[in-house]
């Protein structure tokens, strides 16, 4: 996404990225735009093509444009992938809470037997239209172990990437304080900042963390004021949840100096300089799994938790700053990663 439209519709009165505030957990952002589905033909038939073949028929709903660089394009680009490996997938963007059912019934009245409602602000579109439609699978980016007989749950445990950002964070700072800063301070942001120190201490003993929220998950001026004032406590790199708080982070770097990682995509565009690090999530292993479990009639009650084992959360370093990096931390990030992995690491998930 080019920066003016990332600062324009940051700009806009939205719902929050992630989350409805008393419910305390991770959601997915929802724009105030008027929500037409944009999205591919349907051109199958509900059955025409045999149950294996209809099993794999994915609709994915976006609460924002499939274009962000973070959480909407995570979700977009598993689904063009899986369409790539001939999975019928149709995706709509830019779908408020208010028009979520009817987007959810247009897909399922067209046969799309697995819908996912990348959102947390979806819940009730969900669990509404899905007593409606019995036969077909929903799941909702709820993170809170809410699931039924046709709705499935999945996880953001971006907990276990931050830990591996630490690592990037205690080899470039130069003063050992660490910045978070998350749209709010809800357990899943919580506990990415708690998590991204003790991977810096596992290299630097002495590492501290600053941690603040900008009460908005959009909201970029608020998120750079609150990352310049942890720069002037020594904060010089950043970890933050939520696109807006990231993009914030950016700028204050900008101004600052210091360094920041992206949020679950690559946002290096909008910082090359300041941008170290990348934390990906990869959902194409979750929407596989998915599909998979609505072809063995497996969906029931499921509450996918998803991360490093499975590939889905990644963290890379950014090119530009390979060199800068090191050799040898990018081999015990690799290292670290593969005990994680494992089993022999266990990243600590520090809610508040």
């Amino acid at each position: 996404m080019g920066s003016c439209f990332v600062l324009r519709r940051f700009q806009s009165t939205v719902l929050g990225l992630m989350l409805v505030i008393p419910l305390a957990t991770l959601a997915g952002c929802t724009g105030q735009q008027t929500s037409q589905p944009v999205a591919s033909p349907i051109t199958n038939q509900p059955g025409s093509s045999g149950t294996n073949a209809t099993a794999k028929r994915l609709a994915v709903v976006l609460p924002g444009v499939p274009n962000d660089q973070s959480w909407d394009q995570a979700a977009y680009d598993a689904a063009q992938a899986l369409k790539a490996k001939g999975v019928d997938v149709v995706v709509a963007e830019a779908v408020s809470p208010a028009d979520a059912p009817r987007v959810l019934r247009q897909y399922a009245d067209a046969g799309y037997t697995t819908i996912v409602a990348h959102s947390f602000n979806f819940q009730d579109a969900v669990f509404q239209v899905a007593k409606e439609y019995p036969n077909i699978n929903f799941a909702w980016a709820g993170g809170i172990q809410r699931t039924g007989a046709n709705v499935a749950d999945y996880d953001q445990p971006f907990y276990q990437g931050a830990y591996l950002v630490g690592l990037v964070a205690a080899k470039l700072s130069k003063t050992g304080k660490l910045g978070a800063v998350h749209g709010f301070d809800i357990p899943v942001c919580h506990a990415m900042g708690k998590a991204m120190l003790a991977g810096a201490k596992k290299m630097r003993p002495d590492a501290k963390l600053v941690a603040s929220a900008a009460g908005d998950w959009y909201d970029v001026a608020k998120a750079k004021e609150a990352a310049i004032a942890q720069a002037e406590t020594g904060v010089d790199f950043w970890i933050g949840c939520g696109t807006g708080p990231v993009l914030g982070a950016i700028q204050a770097a900008n101004t600052k100096g210091g360094y920041v990682t992206s949020y679950v995509g690559d946002m290096s565009s909008q910082g090359p300089k300041v941008v170290a690090a990348n934390l990906i999530w990869n959902l194409e292993p979750l929407f596989t799994k998915m599909l998979e479990d609505t072809a063995a009639k497996t969906f029931a009650n499921k509450f996918y938790q998803l991360a490093i084992p499975e590939d889905v959360i990644q963290v890379e370093v950014t090119p530009a700053f390979k060199d800068k990096v090191g050799a040898d931390t990018i081999k015990q990030m690799e290292e670290t990663r593969s005990k994680i992995a494992s089993g022999e690491i266990k990243v600590p998930f520090v809610p508040k």
